[in-house]
């Protein structure tokens, strides 16, 4: 496999995916420490769960004197109390001894620590620690560190090649190589992941797939699988964009596929991609024959850098799943494919990383490239879609848009939405998706908590929420297994099954 895998896939994708520059939070402290001529920002500099093999982050403290007068440091050592995962840096210069180093009046130094984390046998989290010295005449004072290491099994740039399970016995690292980025399953391999398996991704690695992909998160979600970036310090929690994503490719050899069930998918770029490929034109991705087929039940995507779900004439069901904070579209269907979205929630306000500018949901049956001789050319195929039982809301007027080839012919553009509530123009979906009905429009859904990742249909007492009793039938269990439908006081007839991933109890 060629180092231009992404570049080609990013071809198609239409846009730019720019590395973040990630900057560690510090590990200062309001309150100082020490005794003598010298104060520290903090008297133990903790490291969160670094996995065995993989550098930290970069923290750091402050060491001040708070004198009218220069205070020399005699002697600054970091003591090695179990091996060199340490590293330091004073004040720009690397070493782990440092002599009469002076720090003005009314100043301060940096002291920036580094910790790689040697593997052992353990399978549960341990900690590692070292101390810092710092002597000043006769008073020696100590600042202490402390790490907690989790080894892991490494997967660098691995091709699978033949079927084989990853084991839920300790965390699994995706790392990306010059010829693979990440992971890749090849046709007639099955990659199947245990319950209870955590899969970590390094920068920019992704799952690729031409095979299948099994990823059963069990009966419940105490057994559930987790794909997400592999920092785990405090300063990089829900930030999108740390790995690229699950991706399933399309190829003229097999039908890549994707079983999810009781998943969580965050921290990505494109979290779920249904219809990569490395052709080398658009007239590739055309035949429907090849699309993957991707399959959901009781999975949660959230904190994408761009789109959750991007489905590129790919075929998609999702059934009791949610979704929420996306940097672009949380649902993209472009170029046409089959999409089938039943007792769903998509969510989108953005968040405190990306903003909401993009409707929550694009529905697309066409692409224009521009071709190398500047002319443009459109590509088209049919697209099909049915929501059910579904809700889809954000804080922007409209939440739908619509990239359609044959206007309002409708020939290849087929949508369909049946008890649905939808954030947007009732007049213009029934103009683009013939045949929908029985739908709300532009009702706020009165979710218990959604700041807090909370979408209960809820208000006051629990049972205002427009969601509620909203249609005759549904699935017979919801996002967190609770049975459909609840019983509620006085349900009205015909109607006891909620809209949306969450039956409210």
């Amino acid at each position: 496999m060629s180092k231009g895998f992404l570049k080609i896939l990013l071809k198609w994708m239409m846009v730019l995916t720019v590395p973040l520059i990630l900057l560690s939070s510090g590990g200062c402290k309001k309150d100082n420490f020490g005794t003598s001529a010298l104060t520290f920002s903090t008297d133990t500099l903790t490291f969160d769960t670094v996995f065995a093999s993989l550098g930290s982050t970069t923290r750091y403290f402050k060491v001040f004197n708070d004198s009218r007068s220069p205070v020399t440091i005699a002697d600054i050592s970091l003591k090695h109390l179990v091996g060199t995962q340490f590293r330091m840096n004073v004040d720009g210069q690397s070493g782990d001894h440092f002599t009469n180093v002076e720090i003005p009046a009314r100043d301060s130094i940096y002291v920036f620590v580094e910790v790689t984390v040697n593997p052992n046998s353990q399978q549960t989290p341990y900690i590692i620690i070292d101390d810092v010295d710092f002597t000043v005449g006769d008073n020696t004072e100590t600042v202490h560190l402390q790490a907690f290491g989790q080894n892991a099994h490494y997967h660098f740039g691995q091709e699978i090649s033949s079927s084989q399970t990853w084991n839920n016995d300790l965390p699994h690292v995706i790392i990306s190589s010059d010829t693979v980025p990440g992971v890749y399953v090849r046709c007639g391999a099955t990659l199947t992941i245990q319950p209870g398996c955590k899969i970590f991704f390094a920068n920019n690695s992704a799952l690729f797939v031409e095979g299948i992909l099994k990823a059963d998160g069990g009966t419940s979600w105490s057994d559930s699988t987790v794909f997400q970036g592999v920092r785990l310090e405090q300063y990089y929690d829900d930030k999108p964009g740390q790995w690229f994503g699950l991706v399933f490719l399309r190829t003229n050899s097999c039908v890549a596929k994707g079983f999810l069930k009781y998943c969580v998918v965050t921290e990505s770029s494109y979290s779920i991609y249904s219809g990569a490929g490395l052709g080398s034109t658009i007239s590739d991705y055309l035949n429907p024959a090849f699309s993957p087929e991707v399959t959901m039940d009781n999975v949660i995507i959230k904190n994408s850098l761009y789109d959750a779900v991007y489905g590129f004439n790919g075929k998609v069901t999702a059934r009791n799943c949610l979704m929420f904070a996306a940097g672009d579209n949380l649902v993209k269907l472009s170029l046409g494919g089959e999409y089938n979205f039943t007792n769903y929630t998509m969510y989108n306000t953005g968040s405190r990383y990306v903003g909401h500018e993009i409707e929550a949901l694009e529905l697309g049956n066409a692409v224009v490239v521009e071709e190398a001789d500047g002319s443009k050319t459109l590509y088209h195929a049919p697209l099909t879609t049915n929501f059910a039982n579904s809700v889809l809301y954000g804080n922007l007027r409209n939440e739908v848009s619509y990239n359609n080839f044959d206007g309002l012919n409708l020939g290849e553009f087929t949508n369909h939405f049946s008890y649905c509530s939808v954030k947007t123009n009732a007049d213009t979906l029934s103009l683009f998706c013939p045949g929908s009905a029985n739908n709300q429009f532009n009702q706020d859904p009165r979710f218990k908590k959604a700041e807090d990742g909370d979408f209960t249909p809820w208000d006051s007492i629990g049972y205002f929420s427009p969601l509620i009793d909203a249609s005759p039938s549904g699935l017979n269990s919801d996002l967190y297994g609770n049975a459909r439908p609840a019983t509620k006081v006085n349900p009205p007839n015909g109607t006891p099954y909620d809209i949306g991933a969450i039956e409210a109890q």
